[in-house]
């Protein structure tokens, strides 16, 4: 018999740590212009306005810095360093797992955050390459199995800083290639790092339009995710300005478990979010995800498949069983991998679509729920990581 494990309860009642209000007083970051933005500023410094075009398009390659842009002029090169953040991240450091998996960690050049760490993750398999991306520094949220959770809340990234995470890792992706067996370019993109990207909405459905666009990244919304715990008005704007794929952190489909695992549940219960769910816009032959961390004894049991059985809409949604990626001080222990396949099991066996996904980059701290942007951390050489990356001084 197994022993009874503590877990965390529910505690206070606020769902979301307060926000510091961010005031923009720094530089406009050039990942975040479109082109009509650009050209204005060009012509306004003298310049034809096809030179946006041509800034645009070393931009769209990965190239930030305006000294690599080599069909613009000197002039122009110094007009943009002056006046726009070309650069609104720098790259620290890059680890790289034995699967392929590249884990990256930025730091933030804004005045009022500088220093300040994000990270961001390349994912690659035979046919796809997909890019997860942060939109804060930490997390608005206090999920108590997630390791971002840990650090607490300290900025939003802008739509910029968001961009800026896929560019620089499409330059690093052209730099060095991975083996022919993986995909070296960029076709996906999952808002699933570091932070809430529903408590960012601004900067985060601006970043969304960027890429989508035919003068940026060009990417099909088809090929975006969103993932949330479940903010439901945020949720139902997504649907309304740019219906990407919907992603929810479930975990438990039982309101007095999801209060303590995913907190926001205590403002938005899984009633309200069943409702929003199924109004949320969803294409043919496409369906919204839920993940769905198997934690031993805390969310496994057979009252909370039932439960999750009772939850989802087979017609519009599959479950996504994810391992419980471990972290040092971690209150909570995975389920054992046979346990997942019966829980999967059970639930394809209700004609229900489920997978046991497969748990990548955890060698370098890059799997689901496993990242934390720690500055001492950061600091000291993992023996399994790549630690040849660039270190680049800072602006």
């Amino acid at each position: 018999m197994k022993q009874a494990v503590n877990y965390p309860q529910a505690g206070a009642s606020a769902t979301i740590r307060p926000m510091n209000a961010d005031t923009r007083t720094d530089k406009p970051q050039l990942p975040e212009l479109q082109l009509k933005d650009l050209q204005n500023l060009i012509q306004q410094w003298g310049q034809p306005r096809f030179r946006a075009k041509q800034v645009l398009d070393w931009c769209n390659k990965g190239v930030l810095k305006p000294g690599e842009m080599k069909n613009i002029s000197a002039g122009l090169r110094n007009t943009l360093n002056a006046e726009l953040c070309c650069e609104p991240l720098q790259l620290i450091r890059r680890e790289c797992s034995t699967d392929g998996t590249r884990k990256y960690v930025f730091a933030l050049k804004r005045k009022r955050f500088a220093g300040k760490m994000i990270e961001s993750v390349f994912i690659p398999e035979e046919k796809r390459g997909t890019v997860c991306i942060s939109s804060q520094v930490g997390c608005v949220l206090d999920c108590p199995f997630c390791h971002t959770g840990t650090q607490g809340f300290e900025a939003n990234l802008t739509a910029g800083e968001i961009i800026a995470q896929v560019l620089a890792i499409k330059a690093d992706l052209r730099a060095e290639p991975l083996p022919d067996e993986l995909h070296s370019d960029i076709t996906h993109i999952v808002y699933m790092g570091m932070g809430e990207p529903m408590a960012n909405e601004a900067a985060v459905f601006d970043s969304i339009g960027l890429l989508m666009h035919e003068n940026g990244l060009n990417i099909s919304r088809r090929r975006i995710t969103v993932s949330t715990s479940g903010l439901i008005p945020q949720i139902q704007r997504l649907g309304d300005i740019h219906p990407v794929n919907l992603a929810i952190s479930l975990h438990s489909a039982m309101d007095d478990k999801r209060d303590t695992l995913v907190p926001i549940n205590r403002k938005y219960p899984l009633a309200d979010l069943r409702r929003c769910l199924d109004a949320y816009p969803v294409g043919k032959q496409r369906h919204i995800t839920l993940e769905y961390v198997l934690l031993d004894q805390a969310n496994d049991q057979d009252e909370d498949l039932q439960a999750l059985i009772r939850f989802v809409n087979p017609e519009r949604e599959r479950i996504n069983l994810i391992q419980f990626n471990p972290y040092p001080g971690s209150p909570y222990t995975g389920t054992s991998r046979q346990h997942m396949k019966e829980f999967a099991q059970h639930l394809i066996s209700k004609g229900i679509r489920a997978t046991v996904r497969r748990s990548r980059g955890d060698d370098i701290m890059a799997a689901c729920g496993q990242l934390k942007a720690d500055t001492k951390a950061d600091t000291k050489a993992d023996t399994k990581a790549d630690t040849r990356a660039d270190i680049k001084g800072s602006s």
